[in-house]
Formats: C-alpha cells, sequence, structure tokens
C-alpha cells in the first residue's frame, strides 16, 4: 500500500518542525497503559495538568490532542460523541472500545454499541488512547483502539477543591470533591452539576426556546488498602436532560441563520438516567499481581425527537425528516415551506424509548520470569437492550404553531417492542519478552458470545404476544493475534512495530475483521519529543449499522456489508517547552493524515451507491492541533489552540449538498493562581466565531459549529 504525496509533505513539514520543537511527554501510571515510553505500539495518555488548561469539558476538544483520532461533532457540546480511531466508523463511537476506569462503560457493548451514553467530561481527571496491537487486551472492539477515561481519584490525604464556572448562554458548571484518607481507610464524594439554555433558537417559538442541557453526576468511592491487598467499592449516578435534536439544516436554511432550528423541533428532548456500581479487588502478591473487577450498569434513555417531518405525505413531499431536507436542497419549495413552517401538515414524533443493562466480571493475572512479563486475562458478561417506543404528533398550522402533543399510533410492535441480549465471554494471554535493547510484546485474544432477539406484537407496553418469527439466536467466536516490537536504538530513540488482528462484534451480523500494521519511532530528550506513526488497516467486511443519526433507507438496527476497505495514514506528534526570563513556553503540535477508500462497487440501502475508490464517509484526509501557551513565574499562564480538520462528505457517492468543507476552530484560554489554594480562569471557545458546517447529520442535514463563547470561573482548593 503506497503512501501518497499529500502523507509525504505532511511528514516532511512535521520533521522539519521538530527540529525545534519537541517536549518531554508527561507520563503517569495509568490504568490500561502503564508506562507510554514500554508500550509495543501507538498510546498517548492526557494527564490532569493536559485537562485542566483550556478547562475541556467536551470529549472532541480533549481528544483533538490525539492523532490518529477524529470526532464528528454533534450538538457543540460533546454530550454524545462520534469517536473514530484510525479510520473506524465514527458514528456513535461504535466501534472503538470505551471504559471508564478499565471497566466497558457504552450502554451494551456487545449488543448495542452506540455510545448514547458518555461519561461526563467535566469531572474526568485523566484520559488514555491506546492503538495498535496491544489494544487486542482490552477488547471487544481492536480494530482501531481503545480510550479509558480516568476518574477522580481518592486522594492521598484528606482534602477537596471547588470549580464554579458561569458563562455564554447561561452556562453554569459546579464541580464539587472531598475525599478522607485515614489509615487504611479512603473515601470520595464527587459533584459535578453543568447546565446551559444552548445556543441555537427555535424558529416560531416564544421566547426562541431552550437547546441546551441540565446535566448532573454524583459519584463515590470507598477504599480499603492493606499492605498486600486493595478493595475499592464505586458507585455512580447519572441524570441528564437535554433540548437536543437530530434534525438539521438545509443549505439554504444554514446559509441564512447557522444556528437556528426548525420549529417543528421544538418538542425534541432527551431523558436519559442511570447507576453504575463496580467492586474491584487488587492483591500484591510475591509471585503474582491479581485483580479482579465486578461491575453492573443500568441505563435508560428516552430521545423524542422529529421522525416523520410530513407523515401523511402532503403536498407531494415524502414523509422521513432527512427525505424532507434532501428534497428541499433539490429544489423542492414545498419541501423548504414545510421546515420552515409555512405549510400546514401532521408532524410525528417517537420516543426511541430504550433501557440497557452491563454486568460482568473480569480478572487479569500478571507474573514476571525472567525476561518475560506474562499477563492473562478473562472477562465474562451479558449485555441487554430492551425498546419499548411509540409516537406522538403534533399538527403544524401554516403559521409554523406546532399544537398540542397527541399520541397517533400505537407502537409496541416489531421493532419497537423488542429486547435483545447478548452473553460474551472473552480471555487474552500477553506476553513481553525483553532481550537487551529488544523488547517484543505477544498477544492472543479469543472472543465468545451467543445472541437472543424477541419481538412481541402487544400494541401496548407489554409482553405477552410473542411474534411468530422469534426468539431468533445467532453466535459467535472470534481470534485475533497481535505482535508488536520496540527498539532502543539509542537512550533516547526507539523503534516500533506491530501487527494485529483486529475485530468489532455486530448484532445481528457477521463482526467486523480488520488486519492492522504500524511501524514508526519515539524520540525523547530533554525538553523535546517526537512520534511518528505509519499504519494501515485492511478490512475484510466493513460493516453499517443503521442508526437515526446515520440516515440511509434502513431499519434502525439492520447491519449491511460494506466490503473491503483499505485504510493508511500518518501520525505525528511533536512538543517542547521553550524557558527564559522567567517564561516557559510550552507547544505541542499533532498532525493526522488518513485515506480511507472503499475497494469494491456496489448499491446499499445504507452505504447508498459506493464506487470502488470513494472515501469512506466523515473521515477527513487531514486533521492538525497546535496548542501554544506561556507559563509566568508570576502565576499567569495562557494557550491558544488551533484545530484544523480536512474536508470529507457524509457519503461515499459525496452529493452537492453531502460535502463537508475543512474547517477550524481557535480556543484562548487564561488562568491567574493566586496562591497554593485559588486561581481565576477564562476561556474563549471559537474566537473567530467561524460558522463553518462541521457534520450533516443524518446525511443531508447542516450543522454549525458553537458560536464564540465565553466562560470565567475560580477553583479553590482545600
Amino acid at each position: 500500500m503506497s503512501i501518497n504525496i499529500k502523507v509525504l509533505n505532511s511528514l516532511a513539514f512535521l520533521v522539519l518542525f521538530s527540529v525545534t520543537a519537541y517536549a518531554e511527554m508527561d507520563i503517569e501510571t495509568v490504568t490500561i497503559v502503564g508506562s507510554q515510553e514500554d508500550v509495543a505500539g501507538s498510546a498517548t495518555v492526557l494527564s490532569n495538568e493536559d485537562l485542566t488548561k483550556m478547562v475541556d469539558t467536551d470529549i472532541h476538544k480533549v481528544l483533538s490532542a490525539v492523532p490518529g483520532v477524529f470526532v464528528r461533532s454533534e450538538e457543540g457540546y460533546g454530550l454524545r460523541p462520534n469517536i473514530s480511531i484510525r479510520g473506524t466508523a465514527p458514528d456513535r463511537s461504535s466501534k472503538v472500545t470505551l471504559m471508564e476506569d478499565g471497566v466497558l462503560i457504552a450502554p451494551a457493548p456487545y449488543t448495542s454499541a452506540s455510545a448514547y451514553y458518555f461519561p461526563t467530561t467535566g469531572r474526568i481527571h485523566a484520559v488514555e488512547v491506546l492503538k495498535g496491537p496491544s489494544s487486542i487486551t482490552q477488547g471487544p472492539s481492536t480494530i482501531g483502539g481503545a480510550i479509558n477515561m480516568i476518574s477522580t481519584p481518592i486522594p492521598e490525604v484528606t482534602s477537596g477543591s471547588i470549580t464554579q464556572e458561569v458563562g455564554s448562554d447561561a452556562l453554569s458548571r459546579t464541580h464539587v470533591t472531598y475525599g478522607v484518607n485515614s489509615g487504611n481507610l479512603g473515601a470520595l464524594l464527587e459533584v459535578h452539576e453543568n447546565s446551559t439554555d444552548g445556543f441555537d433558537s427555535i424558529a416560531n417559538t416564544s421566547g426562541n426556546g431552550d437547546t441546551g442541557f441540565d446535566k448532573s453526576d454524583i459519584l463515590a468511592k470507598l477504599r480499603y488498602t492493606s499492605a498486600m491487598h486493595e478493595l475499592t467499592f464505586k458507585y455512580l449516578e447519572l441524570d441528564e436532560s437535554s433540548d437536543q435534536t437530530y434534525v438539521g439544516l438545509t443549505q439554504s436554511s444554514f446559509n441564512a441563520d447557522p444556528r437556528r432550528r426548525y420549529g417543528m423541533t421544538k418538542y425534541d428532548q432527551m431523558n436519559n438516567d442511570g447507576e453504575q456500581t463496580s467492586l474491584a479487588y487488587v492483591g500484591d502478591f510475591d509471585v503474582f499481581t491479581l485483580k479482579v473487577t465486578s461491575w453492573s450498569n443500568d441505563y435508560h434513555r428516552d430521545w423524542f425527537k422529529v421522525d416523520k417531518a410530513n407523515s401523511t405525505k402532503a403536498h407531494g413531499v415524502e414523509d422521513g425528516i432527512d427525505e424532507v431536507i434532501a428534497a428541499a436542497n433539490a429544489g423542492d419549495t414545498n419541501a423548504q415551506a414545510i421546515l420552515d413552517g409555512s405549510l400546514a401538515v401532521t408532524v410525528k414524533l417517537k420516543h426511541n424509548n430504550r433501557f440497557y443493562t452491563n454486568e460482568g466480571m473480569q480478572l487479569s493475572l500478571s507474573k514476571q520470569m525472567g525476561n518475560h512479563d506474562l499477563t492473562f486475562g478473562y472477562r465474562d458478561m451479558e449485555d441487554s437492550e430492551s425498546r419499548l417506543q411509540s409516537y406522538e404528533c403534533t399538527d403544524q398550522g401554516s403559521n409554523g404553531n406546532l399544537s398540542a402533543l397527541a399520541s397517533c399510533s400505537t407502537g409496541f410492535t416489531g421493532s419497537n417492542n423488542r429486547l435483545r441480549v447478548t452473553q460474551a465471554t472473552a480471555w487474552f494471554v500477553q506476553d513481553t519478552i525483553t532481550m537487551g535493547d529488544l523488547a517484543v510484546t505477544v498477544g492472543h485474544r479469543s472472543e465468545e458470545f451467543d445472541k437472543t432477539e424477541w419481538r412481541w406484537d402487544d400494541g401496548v407496553p407489554t409482553r405477552t404476544q410473542l411474534n411468530s418469527s422469534y426468539p431468533k439466536n445467532s453466535s459467535g467466536d472470534y481470534s485475533t493475534t497481535g505482535l508488536g516490537a520496540t527498539y532502543d536504538m539509542s537512550d533516547d530513540l526507539k523503534l516500533v512495530a506491530g501487527f494485529h488482528q483486529g475485530m468489532s462484534p455486530v448484532f445481528g451480523g457477521d463482526a467486523e475483521q480488520a488486519d492492522n500494521m504500524e511501524l514508526g519511532f519515539r524520540y525523547s530528550k530533554d525538553m523535546r519529543a517526537l512520534e511518528v506513526m505509519y499504519f494501515t488497516s485492511d478490512y475484510q467486511n466493513l460493516v453499517g449499522v443503521c442508526k437515526n443519526s446515520s440516515g440511509g433507507d434502513c431499519d434502525a438496527g439492520d447491519t449491511f456489508d460494506g466490503g473491503e476497505v483499505d485504510v493508511s495514514g500518518i501520525e505525528v506528534s511533536a512538543s517542547t517547552i521553550l524557558e527564559g526570563n522567567g517564561v516557559s513556553y510550552p507547544m505541542a503540535l499533532t498532525l493526522s493524515n488518513t485515506s480511507a477508500e472503499f475497494q469494491e462497487s456496489f448499491d446499499s440501502d445504507y452505504w447508498g451507491t459506493v464506487a470502488a475508490g470513494d472515501d469512506m464517509p466523515y473521515l477527513p484526509d487531514q486533521q492538525m492541533t497546535a496548542v501554544v501557551g506561556f507559563v509566568k513565574d508570576t502565576g499567569l499562564s495562557g494557550n491558544i489552540r488551533i484545530a484544523k480538520y480536512g474536508s470529507t462528505c457524509s457519503t461515499a457517492a459525496c452529493g452537492m449538498y453531502e460535502k463537508i468543507d475543512s474547517y477550524t476552530f481557535v480556543d484562548l484560554s487564561l488562568r491567574k493562581k493566586l496562591n497554593d489554594k485559588f486561581s481565576l480562569y477564562s476561556v474563549m471557545e471559537n474566537a473567530t466565531n467561524a460558522e463553518d458546517i462541521v457534520a450533516r447529520a443524518p446525511k443531508n442535514g447542516a450543522r454549525s459549529q458553537k458560536p464564540r463563547s465565553v466562560k470565567v470561573g475560580f477553583t479553590f482548593s482545600f
């Protein structure tokens, strides 16, 4: 597989830059990565210090510092991210292994991996991203990699902190932690509250309507520690209400006002709540180390939103919201009038009401024998998704006013009244063999899962009339193998190479599989660091899963084969710290160049019309993030972040109104440390107030990035 000219140019630029722009990375011991320098693959650790520089509460902004990771924006706040690692399909982050403290946190990682729940970024202490052959120790998705969010740790001494901020669009955020540590016992209580009225307005609505969210997390930890044993209990309660919509804008509407929603979306709202508990044991014995974790996650969400913008197909216009937007983009004046609220139609909204469970047990056993560092892992779990979904309708008058909501069809049949359950077991073994300057890591992972689906035809939210075609059962077993190596060319330069087979499970279809390779180097000396990685992923069978967010003429949950796809690219990260006259200037640059092309031509209700050589949707060919800051001895510090994303499309065919041009955002931050306990800060996001399209989701509806916004706050430690 050849490297294109853009890749070579990007690499040449970074090599020239790195002559004066390296920095020693801030490495700390973390849950799955350990020492970043020793990983037989690519890994990035974002420490708590990194996260507090820009006071990020949006995971999109956080992950912009990681090469090879792309995040498609949706509502501007990062509530439900769409994350891609090394060319995996980004939709709802379903092809990425997501964890908090090493525990899978997707609502149902095997049954329904779409991440409609994501940990609240504002309370996360650190983030680590693992790519390459070492990712097979995580799973179940092992093609792109894994992301692990690390929650606030129990402090070493009794202490606490308060962060309070306010900002644009009635933003308010309160983050309070208090932890105690007394002998063998430690505990932590954490509260995070975040709300805003939102930056969009809603047409034909008194007061322009709320388009923001109200999100609350309460976390508690209790830990017992002895000389050889540690036992930690963790409990998290979460709640969110957000006035968000799936409905984007036609191009003409976007040009007129990119931050004004259609009036028919006034009732759109997501409500979710959940509980997570875990009990983790670590035993440090003389001959081995044992880690055992059991967990139980329950999550419920009801996203009530426009499904049919013209449910009676009046005025010669189809009913699906994406179809109406597509027709308006194509010049249908009636379709545009329906969206604007100047034609009377019936609008049908759907309760995407779903209940999830995710519970299980996992263990790892580690032992060093001579020059071997062995780890064995095992996981046994069950997850489920239950749907009880119904509809309500509202009549939109020719003046754009909406009537009160009323039940307009029973629902509760077929896919709207179903239960899916997966029982899965997985095990892995990994051995790192050190032979002088050479370290070779060999790993193997095995996955087995049994899946069952039931559907009922009750027509009401009960389950007595089982559909005659159900239950349906399926099973699968997959094995993946990885080989990685690092070689110390010198004290400062390390070569890295690896190969691994990757897999991503799909409910209702064959698992997605790909062969992955990477080759690169890491350089670190004094205040400078540089890492360059070339990677490839050759998909045998790219799999698409129909979702409301993806569009397409398909039923949510159906799977579609995208055939063979070749992905390749270059990832570069470089940083340095310059010092002089009582001021230090930290600088960092990450750059990714990715090519992802279909290798076959076909027509699909999900993928659309695909020709061999077409690019995969929603994967920009280039992206770059640069951060430059200053730190004074007086306690004053600041940063500027510039992120640029290359152009892409919402479909492989890339029609006129499916293009997403390149866009840039600029963020600024300033912090003043008054003393060891108290500091003030301010942040300006999208300082240029750019109005670029950052997504078309579902595929025809344009969405803008968040406008210029300002927040100010303080942090007090005690």
